[in-house]
């Protein structure tokens, strides 16, 4: 029952006409000296199960079909219960923060974390970890009254053995630090093929590099789109309500993106820049009193998504196929 975080098999990078192939190459070295590998997965439950072939021939006699076209499988549980609801809550918040805390990464299931980062990621993953172990004990006090209300609702579909006896050691998060670049034992064994792996590393790094931008330059298009919303007006004319996340999430991407230096690209940065400048000692309150405020803001950002958009849309395509 291992799961791994993944990321799509394929990524379409729009955002390299800035780029310089010396800036991208300059990029990745720092990217590949200061940041380290790091990937996150975990043990989990299933909850469905692929009904036997003798039941599913049965339910296609029903309605006179194919067994070999029917898909069918049962809810072991009702994944709505609190105590299985707070596991999932830890495992997207353990989620949540390794993304927040990485850049991309052409492999599976790893992404980069900056070395100068893992005290502080080590300490809030094993928190999440204690957090995990926790609510496994809360569930498996419930466990044999959630088998039985499954037990209720299956009705003859029911089968103990889908059931582990115990939760313990079924759910489980796990990190670790992958190694990325060309092992050093190559050296001794073939220094040509050494050097083939050191090149094939680079490269990874190197289309790390795009990933992230156009990772960046998606995440301040929703950001913009999302302010500029709020400031049209209703469909009856009326103010909308503004949040004050609404403000604070760009000077908080900026300054992520300042943090992780992916700084390879001109333009995105330059928008980047701006962007937060515009909200800078802006908030929610004076959006809603200062029109005057509201109209500069609104004409600010609106420069910002249209450049963003030019840079995105003219940008030439490459498109990567992330390694397993």
């Amino acid at each position: 029952m291992s799961e791994n975080n993944t990321q799509e098999d394929t990524t379409q990078i729009n955002v390299t006409n800035q780029n310089t192939a010396e800036s991208i190459t300059e990029n990745a070295a720092n990217l590949r000296t200061a940041m380290g590998a790091v990937k996150l997965s975990f043990n989990w439950i299933g909850t469905q199960r692929k009904l036997s072939d003798d039941i599913a021939a049965r339910a296609a006699e029903t309605f006179e079909a194919q067994t070999s076209s029917l898909i069918a499988s049962k809810k072991l549980f009702d994944t709505k219960n609190n105590a299985y609801k707070a596991l999932t809550a830890i495992k997207s918040q353990a989620q949540a923060y390794w993304r927040k805390m990485t850049l991309p990464f052409p492999q599976q299931g790893i992404r980069l974390m900056r070395q100068a980062d893992i005290p502080a990621f080590e300490a809030q993953m094993a928190d999440f970890k204690q957090q995990l172990e926790d609510a496994v004990h809360v569930l498996q006090q419930e466990y044999e009254n959630i088998k039985q209300t499954a037990r209720e609702t299956l009705g003859q579909l029911y089968n103990e053995n889908d059931y582990p006896t115990s939760l313990e050691n079924i759910f489980a998060i796990y990190w670790e630090y992958p190694n990325v670049d060309a092992p050093q034992y190559l050296m001794a064994f073939s220094p040509e093929l050494y050097r083939q792996e050191q090149l094939r590393a680079q490269q990874r790094f190197e289309d790390a590099v795009l990933l992230a931008e156009n990772a960046f330059a998606e995440e301040l298009q929703t950001l913009v789109e999302h302010l500029l919303s709020r400031l049209e007006p209703g469909p009856t004319g009326e103010q909308k309500k503004f949040n004050s996340s609404t403000i604070t999430k760009f000077q908080e991407f900026a300054d992520n993106f300042r943090r992780m230096n992916v700084r390879s690209n001109a333009e995105l940065n330059s928008l980047i820049d701006r962007a937060a400048s515009i909200v800078q000692g802006v908030d929610a309150k004076m959006l809603r009193t200062n029109g005057n405020l509201r109209s500069s803001v609104k004409e600010g950002m609106t420069y910002v998504k249209d450049a963003l958009d030019s840079l995105v849309e003219n940008a030439p395509s490459r498109r990567l196929i992330l390694e397993d």
